[in-house]
Formats: structure tokens, C-alpha cells, sequence
């Protein structure tokens, strides 16, 4: 896990702080936010005042909400993703393909964070974008993980794409887990017969560097739900393949484009 900064600004925290008990609850007044969150009403009536002047957090009788400010901010920064510029297109044909539920998902830091869904079927269960998991707690995290240990074994030369520090301990309880994605090119999340199987595979760079993970979740009755593992396969490829064509006309792009530390 990654250590907190020493240069926390207390008041930047709060004010996030507010934002996500506002989205939990979806709204609240001012003590309500306070008492959760041990803060003083004038205390949170300041920071909400702000929060609305600035667009993040609405106001009508005397209940606050989160705006779609933070929206139209992800949004848009997920549109100008490449990853997700080569995946949407392939996302849609793969859950077609499987009747299933493909979710492209970007690595950030520790974390997994859900950036685009496509598909649906009764009963599946439901994922929110930009829903942030721990690697360790997410379906695609293990597949992410094997391919960062993969890339850390094949960095001989000393660059920073995977410094030690970076790569988990792995427990001995795991590493045949490991063994078997590295074999069968994928992850399942483990279940019951007949019940819904969910497969990930990992998306690199052309350097080996991971950056994300796509997944597709198929209903338990499906005749063959294995071969969905093989279409993921396939599907990473083309996804893959289409992201190097990006790198290969990248000089398109502003070196301060904000993307460009995922894939530069």
C-alpha cells in the first residue's frame, strides 16, 4: 500500500472527505455531516459552502449533493484515454460474442479502478465506473500482478518500469494461483458449478509495463464458458496490437497530455 505523502494540506482532506460521505449517503444536511464525521458545523458548512461555489456539491433544501462536475471531469479523462480508445470497440463485439459483461479496468498505483462496461445480463452483478478495488481484493489484480512480476523478472536493465518496491509480496498460498494464469494466459474467479465465471486477462504496454486489465463475466448457463477465457485472449491481442499502433503515431500527441505518463 502505498505510504500517505508527509505534505498533506488538512484542509484539501477534509473537503474530499465531505465529497465522499455526500456520495455514500447520497446527501445530507450539515449535522448530519458533522456528527458522522466528527467535524464542527461550522467547520463542514464552510467547506460546503466552498465545494458548491465551485460546482463540486449542490444545494437545495438544506441537503447537499455531489454535482456530475466529477463526472464530466473522469469522463472526460477516461475519453481521452488510449487504452480506452482501443478497447471500447472491442469491448462491445466481446460481449456480444459471450452474452457476457466485459469491463476494461486501469491500474492506478495499488489499486484497480473500473473505467468503461459493456453488456448486461438479469442477475449479474453490478459494478460502478470509476469503482476503485485494492489489487489484492479484484478479479483483475492477480492477472495484473503476474504480468508486473513478469515484467520485474525480465527488466534486466535497470530501468524504473518495475522497481522492487513496486512488486507486492507475493504469499506462498498464492503463488500456484499464479502458476496456473501464467499458464492458462488468464484469471477465473473461482465459484460454484453452473454459477457465473468471470475471466481477466492483462493489458501492457509494448514494453511489458501493465496498465490495465479487461475482464468479461458470463452467466453459469452457458454452454462452454470456458472458451470465453480464449475470446478474452483474443480480444487482448487486438487491444494490445492497437494500443502500439498509438505509441507508434504518439508524436500526435503534447508530451503534457495527461495521459501520457500511463503510456509513454
Amino acid at each position: 500500500m502505498t505510504e500517505p505523502s508527509r505534505n498533506r494540506v488538512g484542509t484539501t482532506e477534509k473537503s474530499f472527505t465531505i465529497l465522499e460521505f455526500l456520495q455514500r449517503e447520497d446527501g445530507a444536511g450539515v449535522t448530519e455531516v458533522a456528527t458522522a464525521l466528527g467535524m464542527s458545523k461550522s467547520t463542514v458548512h464552510s467547506h460546503l459552502t466552498t465545494l458548491v461555489d465551485c460546482g463540486y456539491v449542490t444545494h437545495h433544501d438544506r441537503q447537499y449533493h455531489v454535482s456530475t462536475k466529477l463526472l464530466r471531469l473522469g469522463g472526460r479523462l477516461r475519453d481521452q484515454s488510449p487504452l480506452y480508445q482501443a478497447a471500447r470497440i472491442e469491448m462491445k463485439s466481446l460481449a456480444t460474442e459471450t452474452d457476457g459483461v466485459v469491463r476494461l479496468y486501469l491500474k492506478e498505483g495499488d489499486d484497480a479502478t473500473m473505467i468503461a462496461e459493456e453488456g448486461y445480463y438479469p442477475g449479474v452483478r453490478e459494478r460502478h465506473l470509476g469503482e476503485r478495488t485494492p489489487l489484492s481484493e479484484s478479479i483483475a489484480g492477480p492477472v495484473m500482478l503476474v504480468e508486473y512480476e513478469r515484467a520485474g523478472e525480465d527488466d534486466e536493465g535497470g530501468d524504473d518500469r518495475t522497481a522492487a518496491g513496486d512488486i507486492p509480496e507475493i504469499a506462498d498460498d498464492v503463488r500456484d494461483r499464479f502458476d496456473r494464469i501464467r499458464r492458462r494466459g488468464y484469471a477465473v474467479e473461482p465459484g460454484p458449478e453452473g454459477s457465473d465465471r468471470t475471466f481477466a486477462g492483462a493489458l501492457s504496454r509494448r514494453d511489458g509495463t501493465v496498465i490495465g486489465a479487461l475482464t468479461v463475466t458470463v452467466p453459469g448457463e452457458v454452454g462452454s464458458p470456458l472458451s470465453a477465457g480464449d475470446q478474452l485472449l483474443e480480444t487482448v491481442e487486438r487491444i494490445e496490437l492497437s494500443l502500439t499502433s498509438w505509441y507508434d503515431s504518439r508524436s500526435t500527441f503534447s508530451p503534457k497530455h495527461s495521459w501520457h505518463g500511463h503510456f509513454k
